[in-house]
């Protein structure tokens, strides 16, 4: 892929493998790999969610200001010319709160938030992920999402704020993460505008 720069977002449920992918696809396209909430933040996030206790709400804005925070420092690196690939972004911090229960309308904080110039819905077959969750051992998110219909809750979401859809079911993460940046590539090809034609 050449220039200009781009911000990338993976998204997914867990177990989906996110994070390998996210890794593998930034090491293709020796781009700056980063995550939400982030690696200042990540030390906090458990006595945070701790205290914040029930209060969905309120752990729903702390993901918020890891996103706004995280995506400033992303879009100054794409600025400077490098390729950012984000593990989890905005699409998750809404998916989630939403399906948590949360009604307040914080999809209005989206317009103060920095865009991402692609969110990528990264899907896997259902027995492998289950299989995957099992294998590294549950975590309390990783429990909701088996829930048939929390886990279609933030599928919708997701399905709606992302821009493209690929399904990794059998791939290494290798291959996955090639397939993923051939669809990267064909979706920003697919913008630029034919040779002749009105900008």
């Amino acid at each position: 892929m050449t220039n200009p720069s781009r911000f990338i977002v993976l998204e997914g449920l867990d177990g989906v493998g996110k994070s390998t992918l996210a890794n593998k696809l930034a090491e293709q396209l020796g781009a700056q790999l980063m995550s939400t909430p982030g690696d200042r933040f990540k030390a906090i996030r458990s006595p945070v969610m701790e205290a914040f206790g029930e209060d969905q709400l309120a752990k729903a804005l702390f993901y918020a200001a890891t996103v706004s925070s995280e995506g400033r420092k992303a879009r100054s690196i794409v600025d400077q010319g490098r390729w950012v690939v984000m593990d989890r972004y905005w699409a998750s911090t809404l998916a989630y709160a939403k399906a948590r229960g949360v009604s307040a309308n914080i999809d209005a904080l989206e317009s103060d938030l920095i865009p991402a110039d692609i969110t990528v819905l990264i899907t896997l077959d259902e027995n492998t992920r289950l299989k995957r969750l099992h294998q590294r051992g549950m975590t309390a998110e990783d429990l909701e999402t088996i829930n048939a219909e929390f886990k279609q809750a933030v599928m919708r979401e997701l399905e709606l704020r992302s821009d493209i859809t690929v399904d990794v079911s059998t791939l290494d993460p290798a291959v996955a993460a090639t397939k993923i940046a051939s669809a990267i590539n064909e979706y920003f090809s697919s913008m630029m505008p034919v040779k002749g034609s009105p900008l």
